[in-house]
């Protein structure tokens, strides 16, 4: 068996790799390559085997963001800043990011998002104290909504309350 022959063994095998990480769950590029850098594959190696796995349609970055920016936006636990970071932590562009995020093709109301994120909290349907006006605007503020949302819903929330409380 000469090297080139080695070197498509090789390839199979990191194709394979990629094959059985990509049944598990959708992934970025950027994180099939670390996969498959952690596995010992050479540049070379891994390179060829993404463009197989590109080539017969199974990663594809801007589908992958889009499709992720939809299942997270429509499960209504992270405003469009963290849906945006999410997606960034995947490894993708913060331009393809947050194009994602303003094409996904899902109805979503902020303020109903972060509603419930606080009903799940038990942080609505009561008058909060600083402290937990405080809590609740950081954990909104977390998830990525943005400042005019918090403001909206909790009214003036310190994000970092003084006094004696603390």
């Amino acid at each position: 068996m000469d090297s080139e022959d080695a070197t498509d063994a090789e390839v199979g095998r990191a194709t394979d790799a990629c094959l059985r990480l990509l049944k598990a769950r959708a992934r970025s590029r950027h994180e099939l390559l670390a996969a498959l850098e952690r596995k010992g594959y050479t540049e070379a190696v891994r390179e060829r085997a993404l463009a197989r796995v590109e080539g017969w349609g199974y990663l594809n970055d801007e589908r992958f963001a889009r499709d992720q920016a939809e299942r997270l936006l429509g499960g209504g636990r992270y405003g469009p800043e963290g849906v945006r970071q999410r997606l960034e932590s995947h490894g993708l562009s913060p331009e393809a990011a947050s194009a994602a995020v303003a094409t996904a093709s899902v109805e979503f109301d902020a303020e109903q998002a972060a509603r419930q994120v606080l009903e799940k909290r038990g942080l609505s349907g009561r008058e909060l104290d600083a402290r937990e006006k405080a809590r609740a605007g950081r954990l909104l503020f977390s998830r990525g909504f943005s400042e005019d949302v918090i403001q909206r819903l909790l009214g003036d929330a310190m994000l970092e309350p003084s006094g004696p409380d603390d």
